[in-house]
């Protein structure tokens, strides 16, 4: 299986650093169902969920936050 886009990652780092799907969009540049879509490939094509739904927003899971440091500095 190929590793997922680069687009996935940074869109996983944007919900990461600011706490929801519209947040990041609105850093991003992008549409919110945009993010959402690139979230979901990114979970569906590493097999595992990255966030918690909460009333506040995402919040991402262990997995999630190790994964976000390679990305944070690559960003």
């Amino acid at each position: 299986m190929p590793e997922p886009d680069w687009s996935l990652w940074r869109s996983f780092g944007a919900v990461v650093e600011h706490g929801s799907l519209s947040a990041a969009a609105r850093a991003l540049g992008l549409s919110q169902p945009t993010l959402g879509r690139h979230v979901e490939a990114l979970e569906q094509a590493l097999g595992v969920g990255l966030f918690e739904r909460t009333l506040a927003g995402l919040r991402p899971t262990d997995t999630a936050l190790k994964l976000y440091e390679p990305v944070q500095s690559a960003q």
